[in-house]
């Protein structure tokens, strides 16, 4: 994988769970100025649009990770954090369906359903991410595998 493939899916990913996250704490954590209110916090609709506008991008890091780094890893027969880039590599395509699929539904049920599925899978996501191994080699510096 090359360096700036590597900044790139860490830059999306760090960014896009960000956003996710602070539009989870906005949505459900901290109330809106007005009680009576149905609407959330006003810096709600933007930690949305953020979350949404970046996504294809962490989507695509994700493709350049498959192709580069975790089917080169799995090809060699590489041990090291095959169980974490494995179950990201799984968990991540329900993820982004179930991103896709928010932004579709219109029945109250499905949309709600598919935001908690969406979110615990995010969550999952970050959780592998955090803990699968960050070690250089040297098919890491910059050249083609």
């Amino acid at each position: 994988m090359r360096r700036w493939e590597a900044w790139w899916n860490h830059a999306a990913l760090a960014t896009v769970s960000l956003t996710g996250l602070l539009y989870g704490i906005f949505k459900y954590g901290v109330p809106g100025p007005d009680p009576d209110s149905r609407a959330g916090h006003p810096l709600q609709p933007l930690w949305l649009k953020a979350h949404v506008l970046i996504a294809p991008f962490a989507v695509f890091g994700v493709g350049l990770l498959l192709r580069r780094h975790a089917l080169a890893r799995i090809r060699s027969g590489e041990k090291n954090g095959r169980r974490t880039g494995v179950a990201m590599l799984w968990i991540f395509a329900p993820l982004a369906l179930t991103g896709y699929l928010i932004q579709v539904f219109v029945e109250r049920g499905a949309m709600r359903a598919t935001g908690f599925t969406h979110a615990a899978l995010g969550m999952l996501f970050l959780i592998g991410y955090g803990l699968h191994p960050k070690r250089r080699t040297p098919a890491d510096t910059g050249t083609d595998e």
